[in-house]
């Protein structure tokens, strides 16, 4: 089971529920070592959940971006 993409106007959100978004990177982070270290070591399955993780992770940072190019509260920064 191919883990699919949220619709269009979910990504396109003004302001993301960061913590659902952590914890959403999260969640495909651990089904993707399940995935790996699973009997069935499903190494599609695991890079999709990582893809997943990284799309995740990625709004999270052009939300942090946003916010702080609008004046708001500080955004969130890169490492």
């Amino acid at each position: 089971m191919t883990p699919k993409r949220k619709a269009a106007t979910h990504e396109t959100e003004a302001a993301p529920n960061l913590p659902q978004l952590c914890s959403e990177a999260a969640d495909h982070v651990a089904r993707a070592r399940l995935a790996l270290f699973d009997e069935s070591y499903d190494t599609d399955q695991a890079l999709a959940h990582l893809d997943e993780a990284i799309f995740c992770l990625r709004r999270l940072l052009a939300h942090g971006r946003t916010t702080h190019a609008g004046g708001g509260a500080p955004g969130l920064r890169s490492v």
